[in-house]
């Protein structure tokens, strides 16, 4: 069944996958190609995998194989008011100037979810829009999600969603919604009304008509773009372009593509949040150009609360370890504890403070205590990888992702036991796992640079580099980051810059 990841077979079904799909896999994701398509064939009965590869390429993909293919091949975790601060800008930024707008003549707002996933974007929209337009009476509102997976639009057509997609949501969200009695959660009928829902592949004719007829006033897509390859990302926003009306927003990923090279956009970043705002058609396109509002108050750093980061970057940039650290390895630092976290009586907090003492063995003893439960598997992975017993820290992490597996701090975790026992390929998935999970992790794109300058991938090395700087500059050079042993924003542009001259 197994297939070479230096397989040509392999390959050519990688370039295929760009061509019809879109998404982008690189040789250092080949594994991963390999193990998701393994699994399709298998439930198609088929046991040869590299045949399997070659019917596909064979013919033209029908609509029912193109449905399995993007379905096997995407990734449809998402969340209701994902990224917060895009939906304050939206609320409090442009929404207020379009109706203001419109209310004097043409009451039509349109705004278009690109790769909706399961619809809790397109959602999250329509009950932003219903909060700040109150009165929708004469208003023809189109609020539109689109996605490659038919399975995950099904989803969202049905509007029901379970409480994994209402984590870290503000409680008044709620109120648009209905519990039913297996205790899912189902969208209030007036916000369903004002979403719909059809299939799109973004890596069609770039000519294809807008979906939004009439052209949008707002696009999202975010999250979509980040495994594109660049050719495909110039493409997609240039049709996105195409479909926005003049002074149109475009909100993405601050760390998708590099707004320096978008034509016909001016950037504009509100407290750490990120738009592209449609240029005028009667002036010439310019680059991006980056505007910071006076009123704007200074970005936080990318670190949320109880982040666990554990690769410092003085490890990473070749300074001693701490005195107290295994040799030859980066220490492991602890998270700490989730206030609501499931757990024995004070067991975490035992561990973590056996932990902060370099009680190590002890400190594991304790947490897996509470091995059901993935907060303390992961705190016994670091005490044993701090022991350099890196087998059963990987085997221990792996377990704690089982269990949480969209934690995107537990794949950074095991990025670092991976590269520790020299699975660099395989610490590099690990970290652009975290990377989905979590765009804005500062210290994962600094650990990915890393890891692609030691292999020699200097194109890729500069590009997560390029990403880890676009994300310092929204912070006060003098503002520390986390778990870096004190160093500040500065010091790390500093340093980045550094290594990639050398």
């Amino acid at each position: 069944m197994a297939v070479s990841q230096t397989s040509a077979t392999l390959q050519m079904f990688a370039a295929f996958v760009a061509k019809e799909l879109g998404l982008h896999f690189r040789k250092e994701r080949f594994a991963e190609l390999a193990q998701k398509m393994a699994t399709l064939a298998q439930q198609e009965g088929v046991e040869d995998l590299e045949r399997y590869l070659l019917q596909l390429m064979s013919a033209p993909l029908g609509k029912e194989r193109l449905r399995l293919l993007a379905s096997a091949l995407t990734i449809g975790e998402t969340y209701f008011l994902r990224d917060p601060k895009s939906y304050q800008v939206l609320e409090e930024r442009v929404l207020p100037g379009l109706i203001a707008a419109r209310r004097r003549g043409n009451r039509t707002i349109r705004i278009w979810s690109a790769g909706c996933s399961t619809g809790e974007e397109p959602y999250s929209i329509a009950i932003i829009l219903s909060r700040v337009l109150r009165d929708t009476t004469g208003w023809k509102i189109t609020i539109l999600g689109t996605d490659l997976n038919e399975h995950a639009l099904e989803r969202a057509r049905l509007g029901v969603y379970g409480k994994w997609s209402f984590r870290n949501a503000p409680g008044w969200l709620m109120n648009y919604f209905t519990q039913r009695p297996d205790g899912s959660f189902e969208i209030a009928n007036g916000i369903r009304e004002m979403v719909r829902f059809g299939h799109l592949n973004l890596a069609e004719n770039a000519d294809t008509p807008s979906p939004i007829a009439g052209g949008a006033d707002v696009i999202f897509c975010r999250n979509v773009m980040l495994y594109f390859h660049e050719e495909q990302i110039e493409k997609t926003v240039a049709r996105f372009r195409a479909a926005l009306r003049p002074g149109g927003w475009l909100f993405m990923g601050p760390t998708e593509v590099d707004h320096h090279k978008v034509e016909g956009f001016t950037c504009h970043i509100f407290d750490g949040a990120l738009a592209l705002k449609r240029s005028d058609p009667r002036q010439k396109a310019t680059r991006a150009e980056f505007r910071v509002p006076a009123d704007a108050p200074t970005p936080q750093p990318g670190a949320h609360p109880g982040r666990v980061v554990g690769r410092t970057v003085t490890s990473a940039a070749g300074k001693q370890p701490p005195a107290n650290k295994t040799a030859g390895g980066p220490e492991f630092h602890a998270a700490p504890a989730s206030a609501d976290a499931p757990q024995g009586p004070d067991l975490l907090q035992q561990a973590l403070s056996l932990f902060d003492t370099g009680a190590y063995e002890k400190a594991a003893e304790v947490a897996l205590a509470g091995a059901q439960h993935a907060e303390h598997l992961a705190l016994a992975a670091r005490c044993h990888a701090n022991l350099g017993r890196y087998d059963q820290a990987r085997e221990l992490c792996e377990r704690s992702i089982r269990l949480e597996r969209l934690n995107p701090h537990n794949h950074y975790l095991l990025s670092m036991i991976r590269e520790q026992t020299g699975d660099e390929e395989g610490a590099v998935t690990s970290l652009k796992h975290a990377l989905y999970l979590d765009h804005d992790y500062l210290l994962a794109y600094f650990a990915l640079g890393n890891l692609f300058r030691k292999r020699g991938e200097r194109q890729e090395a500069e590009q997560s580099f390029g990403n880890a700087l676009r994300l310092l500059q929204r912070l006060d050079p003098n503002e520390a980051i986390p778990d870096t042993e004190g160093m500040t924003a500065g010091m790390l542009i500093h340093l980045i810059k550094g290594i990639s001259r050398r």
